[in-house]
């Protein structure tokens, strides 16, 4: 699984939490500038947003969908939706990966 296929499925995971049965009390927040797209990026501080006021991750997923409609990034926004959403409890070690290869790439420019 590449890189962004793990931010993809992390972001996913927020988008789509409305979606099923998962429990949005444990949403987390999100290392934005972990993320390697800079529209991942922004994705992710959108969330972060969602997750510290009223966790309405299907309107949030909606707002985006219409924001995105015929600009450069719907290609990538399509790729975040098809990513297959994984529970908090999963999405969580992911993230925690993708924190870790930041790190790493952070310390790579030192």
């Amino acid at each position: 699984m590449t890189t962004a296929d793990r931010e993809n499925a992390v972001l996913s995971s927020f988008l789509h939490a409305d979606d099923g049965e998962e429990d949005t009390s444990k949403a987390f927040k999100l290392s934005e500038d972990a993320f390697t797209s800079s529209f991942r990026k922004r994705v992710a501080i959108k969330i972060n947003a969602t997750t510290q006021t009223d966790k309405a991750y299907a309107f949030l997923s909606y707002e985006l969908e219409n924001s995105v409609e015929d600009t450069i990034f719907e290609a990538e926004w399509i790729n975040i939706l098809d990513q297959r959403p994984l529970p908090f409890s999963l999405a969580i070690r992911y993230h925690d990966d993708i924190r870790k290869l930041y790190n790493q790439r952070d310390g790579d420019k030192i």
